[in-house]
């Protein structure tokens, strides 16, 4: 390994352009892209970005030459960990959101690479169901008293405290905190 001034000469060198002293710097941090790559190798990410993770790796060692400013006082190890997963973490990402949108009809049937993304969870419902729930909120609100829908309002959708609802309400907050509760309970009954 190298002194710390020794390194910041070679990564001064290598973002003049110095090919020597790139290959000097990547041969001495080899092992830590290796590592990279095997620890990564049996994770849902890892398993779907096998092929391309040196490349990957590769770049981000050399963008992170570029970037490093020896001036910092950091380290150019920790900088370069943070790189990595960085890189790692954006290249899954944009593998996650390809595969979310692109059919692969080349993949055999029996190929659960991409099995990891059917089990992913949608957060967005599909147009019927957003039309089936609010039919059941409005059922449910149809249901409530006046005073039930006022709490509901102040707590809800206004997002007021419990305090600031109760002195609205001039009860206590113990009392809107009795109310939110058999609120709650009177909702999830009529769902």
């Amino acid at each position: 390994m190298y002194s710390l001034q020794e390194e910041n000469e070679l990564i001064r060198l290598a973002q003049q352009g110095n090919t020597a002293a790139c290959e000097k710097l990547l041969t001495a941090y080899t092992g830590l892209l290796k590592n990279m790559h095997h620890r990564y190798a049996h994770t849902p990410s890892g398993k779907l970005l096998y092929d391309d993770m040196q490349g990957i790796l590769q770049l981000a060692f050399m963008e992170a030459i570029h970037a490093f400013e020896p001036a910092r006082g950091i380290n150019f190890a920790a900088f370069l960990q943070s790189r990595l997963h960085g890189a790692i973490y954006k290249a899954f990402k944009n593998t996650c959101s390809y595969s979310k949108h692109t059919a692969h009809p080349t993949l055999p049937d029996n190929d659960d690479r991409f099995a990891y993304f059917d089990s992913l969870e949608n957060h967005h419902p599909s147009p019927e169901r957003q039309l089936l729930a609010q039919e059941k909120l409005q059922n449910i609100v149809k249901e409530l008293t006046a005073a039930e829908k006022e709490l509901l309002h102040l707590i809800y959708v206004r997002e007021l405290p419990q305090k600031a609802a109760a002195q609205l309400l001039n009860i206590t907050p113990q009392a809107v905190s009795k109310r939110k509760r058999n609120l709650i309970t009177k909702i999830k009954k009529l769902a």
